[in-house]
């Protein structure tokens, strides 16, 4: 019997409910920067912010506002807040799913940044990122 498949990553808990970033997206966590608003952008876009020299997009997912999760994502650097981190570590992949990891004998939904940066990309006005 083989050893079950492990992925790398941080376990997130998202206004109660737990989700997956692979370590392959999430590049680092760092305290919560400040945030300026962008006029005119969709809701899930919380503003910009200064990471290590660079401008970065600010996404928020939940409610929870204490640390920023630095993503590259579709080649881009965004950061990811409101997401509570339970834990970083090597999960088991979810039984029959691949996309999931198992955790205490839940699987686990990956956080689905590709729906949030595609409503981001939608709602955003002409000259706005993502557009």
């Amino acid at each position: 019997m083989s050893a079950p498949e492990k992925r790398a990553g941080l376990l997130l808990r998202v206004d109660g409910a737990l989700r997956f970033v692979p370590a392959a997206i999430a590049l680092r966590v760092v305290p919560a920067p400040r945030v300026t608003p962008v006029p005119g952008t969709p809701p899930e876009l919380a503003g910009i912010a200064m990471h290590e020299g660079a401008i970065v997009p600010v996404v928020t997912v939940g409610s929870d506002i204490g640390k920023m999760i630095v993503c590259l994502y579709a080649g881009e650097l965004v950061g990811v807040v409101g997401a509570e981190i339970v834990r970083p570590g090597l999960f088991d992949v979810g039984a029959g799913r691949p996309e999931t990891v198992e955790h205490e004998g839940e699987n686990v939904e990956p956080l689905d940044l590709a729906a949030i940066y595609g409503r981001i990309q939608s709602g955003a006005r002409p000259g706005r990122w993502g557009s």
